[in-house]
């Protein structure tokens, strides 16, 4: 769908007259794409693009805009070309009497010399009328020729056409979306949908335990530490027996053994009954 009706083009030195056509497409609800402050004068990706999103190109030709030594004039002439290429998209018009080169030179132009502020020439009819065609609209030249203050007239021209957007002004479309709608065309309220309750249970989470409950659980975990610590030492004790003392024990309960209290030793007596030697030294050696 196209997002503009026109796409006006035209010479740099014609502004003040594609201004002119400007407001008065405007005025009757056209809407017009046209770049009041265009410096350049070779066509932009976005001059082709808004080009392409129009429903028509309408070309202004003039003396300026058919001069081929100005630079403007090659914007004018190629933005008409990417217009003609496009089949039902170019119209042109005739800002004075000269007359483009080919292939232009071969198409229909709208006179338009001698339009002005206040008067409207018979080729600004013949345009409007086209335009309309295009966007399926009708009588627009009924509408033109009704006077400024023939409320009467325009109020008849709108009756006769509610779809045409001179019809839909903007306080009548906010009238129209803020008035409620009658009980009889009213749509119908939409099924309200019943949600089962939910169980409580099922929205309860779990409880944390109470005080009384902590505190049992927390003397538990004590004792069960401290019982542990207590086999740890206990086993830590008996573990660190000192191996030394054990031997010595055992070596002096032998000795007890052999030598009851009281008595001397068997090896004693032996010493005793040998004879000594020269010098009271005894001869063990034997």
């Amino acid at each position: 769908m196209a997002r503009y009706d026109v796409f006006l083009a035209g010479s740099l030195a014609d502004r003040e007259k594609a201004e002119l056509i400007l407001r008065r497409l405007r005025a009757l609800k056209f809407k017009v794409r046209y770049d009041k402050k265009r410096e350049h004068t070779t066509p932009t990706p976005r001059d082709y693009r808004d080009a392409d999103n129009s429903q028509t190109v309408l070309i202004l030709w003039s003396k300026d805009a058919c001069d081929s030594d100005q630079a403007d004039s090659d914007w004018v002439h190629a933005v008409a070309h990417h217009a003609r290429s496009k089949p039902g998209t170019l119209l042109q018009a005739g800002l004075d009497a000269t007359v483009p080169d080919e292939p232009f030179s071969d198409d229909k132009r709208f006179a338009l010399a001698g339009m002005g502020p206040r008067k409207l020439v018979e080729g600004y009819y013949q345009l409007v009328e086209e335009l309309g065609r295009r966007d399926g609209r009708v009588d627009l030249r009924d509408w033109l020729k009704l006077k400024a203050s023939d409320k009467d007239g325009k109020a008849a021209w709108k009756e006769n056409h509610p779809t045409d957007p001179l019809s839909q002004s903007p306080k009548a479309k906010a009238k129209a979306s803020a008035t409620p709608a009658s009980s009889e065309t009213a749509a119908p309220a939409p099924e309200q949908i019943v949600i089962p309750p939910i169980a409580t249970s099922e929205l309860n989470p779990p409880t944390a335990p109470t005080g009384t409950e902590e505190d049992i659980l927390g003397r538990i975990m004590l004792l069960a530490v401290a019982l542990v610590l207590a086999i740890k030492l206990l086993m830590s004790g008996l573990m660190r027996s000192s191996p030394t003392t054990k031997t010595a024990n055992v070596i002096e309960q032998k000795l007890v053994e052999q030598c009851p209290p009281g008595q001397m030793p068997a090896y004693l007596l032996e010493l005793e009954n040998q004879p000594l030697e020269p010098g009271g030294i005894i001869d063990d050696t034997e």
